[in-house]
Parts: C-alpha cells; structure tokens; sequence
C-alpha cells in the first residue's frame, strides 16, 4: 500500500485495469483511434449520468467550455464569470469571441450568487458561466436559472470539478442550457486528458460535433461508402477525445458515485478533526442536506492571524502537499486586466487565506488525521 500524501491523484482500481488493457489492444487492433464506439459509449453513459439528452466528448475540459460557447453562434457579447476559477473559464470566452466579465466571490458559496450576477448585466450581456468551485453546487441555483431566463441569458455550467455532484436531486451538467466537465487526471474521473458537454438543446449539440472536428461535416451523397468530401461551417480546431482516452473514461464512469461517496467520506473525517479550531473555517460548514458534493478538493479559510505560506510550508517539512486553488485570482492575472469592471475585497481576503488539503480515493482515514493534526500542530503550538 502506497502511504505517501498526494495533494490530488486518480484511481484506477486494479480490477479495471484489465477491461483498460483489453479495450486499449482492441483499439490497436482495429487502427480505430478517433471517431469510434468508445467515444460514444462514453457520451452515452454521461448523458444517461446527469439525465440530459446530449453528451459531447472533446479534448480537455477548457475546450468543451471553448466548443459549448461557439456552439452557441453568440459573438460580441459579455458572459459574466467569477474571479475564483481556473483561467480557462475567463480564456475560452475570449477564444469564442466574446467578453467575460470578471466580477467578485460571494463568501459563503465561494462562487457566484443571483444578486452578484444581476448587478452585473446590461444590454450587451448574453450569458453566466457558473462555476461549481470545488464541485460545490451553489443552493441559490434555482434564482440563477429565473434570473437568467428574466434576461434571456445563455446559463453554461464549468462543471470542471463536480462530476457526481448535485443538489435537490439535480445532477452538476443538467441544471443549465449547457454543461462542462474536466477530465483531467486531478478531477473526479480522468481520461487523461478530455471533456465533456452536456446539453439537452438539439441545436447546439449538433453545432458542438461539428465545432469539436475542425468545424466540418461530411457531405452526404447517394452511394454510401463513397467520399463526397467535407464542408467547413466554422473556423475551428481538432478537439476531439480520442478512443484510447474514452475507454479509460468508459471504465472512471462506472466508478463516479464510489468515488464521490469517499471523497464525502474524507471530507466528514476532515470536519469532524478540524471544526472546534476556531482559527480555521471549514467548507462543510455552508452545505445543506441537499447537497451531494464531489469534493475536488478539501479547501479550508485561515484566520488573518494565521500565515498561510508559513502553514503550508510547515505541512511540506512533513511531506504533506497543499495548494492555494486558485491563487491569484482570474483578477490578479494581468492578460485579463482589460475584463476587470470592479474591486474584488472578497475574492482578495478569502484567496488569500485558502489552502487546498489532500483529496483523493486512495487517500484514507487515518492519513485525513495526520494531515489534521500536523494543521493543529502548527494552530496551537
């Protein structure tokens, strides 16, 4: 058994591995790297998953976001984002052609409320991109998605961290027009590299296909079998997944909800060591029983009177990795300094005092406590 600390690693049970291998031989065999029976599969199962009737695998979480958005046909127009997410939530709505606007943290859900967004919309605004930091579901949705179809705004869920999660019996990637997952090997499934759409919109899950493969369609003739060629709708790019990455994808997919459930399992073991230090904040603290939470990552608030470098390099000497997710902010990043429309004194504190524990499914009971009491070492030394 492997008792070093990760910050985050994937699992791959041993008993997979096998199915991986037989299905990764059948690839080599048939020469059918792309455009094959796991990829579909994958979309299949993922839509079935998160109860939509579309699921488009691409290349990585940032370009199913990239996709999903021209898949839309919306350009020139504003998407309100929250500073505290990866930069590619911010990026691939300049890719798109479009104009994010960079707007501060609500401190409770860590993300984006109904009134931050509505102080933020004009004439010019098309859309929210409401990201599930952390796999975190904010319980004001339901007034996110009223507010959003008052304004007639384009909803895009950056589901990059929350597979398996949901609330109020809602799956993360089924709650807006579009949903975005990462499958990158940090996030709850891997394939490696990879992503996925979800979509119940007819329309904009075809433009999505269309948009993954360089923005071309094959022109259908009256012999089957017989090459017509292609037409090109959209200047575009190859974001397709490959077949070797869906197999692994097929195999993480039968797993979500044993992973997430001991991803719930470490969290409650995190919660119930770390909730009596008065000098840290716990993220437990803000979920209802609705909640199902994917724990991307356990992340804890430090007290002011706490230094979070000095704490984190404290853990290091003891072979216990952290993270400061995501810091700096979107806001702090100086290419995007042009989308800034505000002060951001929330996302500034509460950033700067965030550290992200280890959370992975290997990770067990008992290292959660060493972690815990390395943190109390240092808190009442």
């Amino acid at each position: 058994m492997d008792t070093k600390l990760y910050r985050a690693k994937p699992f791959i049970p041993q008993e997979d591995k096998e199915a991986i291998l037989s299905g990764w031989k059948d690839i080599l065999d048939t020469n059918m790297f792309i455009q094959g029976k796991n990829v579909v599969k994958l979309e299949t199962i993922v839509a079935e998953y998160c109860g939509v009737k579309h699921a488009i695998a691409t290349s990585s979480g940032g370009t199913a976001l990239e996709v999903a958005l021209m898949a839309t046909g919306i350009k020139n127009k504003k998407f309100i984002v929250c500073t505290q997410t990866f930069v590619a939530s911010v990026s691939t709505i300049v890719r798109s052609g479009n104009i994010p606007v960079i707007v501060d943290m609500d401190e409770k859900s860590q993300g984006l409320t109904a009134n931050i967004i509505d102080k933020h919309i004009d004439s010019d605004t098309a859309g929210v991109i409401l990201v599930h930091m952390a796999g975190h579901i904010t319980s004001d949705y339901k007034e996110i998605q009223e507010l959003c179809k008052q304004n007639n705004l384009l909803l895009i869920e950056d589901a990059a961290h929350a597979m398996g999660a949901s609330i109020e019996n809602n799956k993360a990637g089924s709650i807006s027009d579009i949903g975005c997952f990462s499958f990158f090997p940090t996030k709850i499934i891997t394939t490696g590299e990879g992503g996925i759409i979800t979509t119940n919109n007819d329309e904009i899950a075809k433009q999505a296909r269309i948009i993954r493969s360089h923005g071309c369609s094959r022109i259908e003739g009256k012999i089957t079998g017989l090459d017509y060629g292609i037409n090109c709708s959209y200047i575009s790019n190859n974001f397709r997944m490959q077949e070797i990455s869906a197999v692994l994808g097929v195999s993480q997919m039968k797993r979500v909800d044993e992973f997430v459930n001991k991803r719930n399992t470490l969290a409650d073991r995190y919660f119930d060591n770390l909730k009596h230090i008065n000098q840290l904040t716990c993220p437990n603290e803000h979920l209802s029983q609705s909640h199902i939470h994917s724990w991307w990552q356990y992340m804890i608030i430090v007290d002011k009177s706490i230094n979070r470098t000095k704490l984190a390099e404290f853990l290091l000497q003891k072979e216990i990795p952290t993270a400061n997710a995501y810091w700096p902010a979107c806001h702090k990043q100086l290419i995007f300094k042009e989308y800034l429309i505000d002060k951001y004194p929330i996302a500034d504190d509460i950033l700067s005092r965030h550290l992200a524990l280890p959370m992975y499914v290997e990770m067990t009971l008992e290292q959660v406590d060493i972690v815990c009491n390395s943190i109390k070492d240092f808190i009442i030394k």
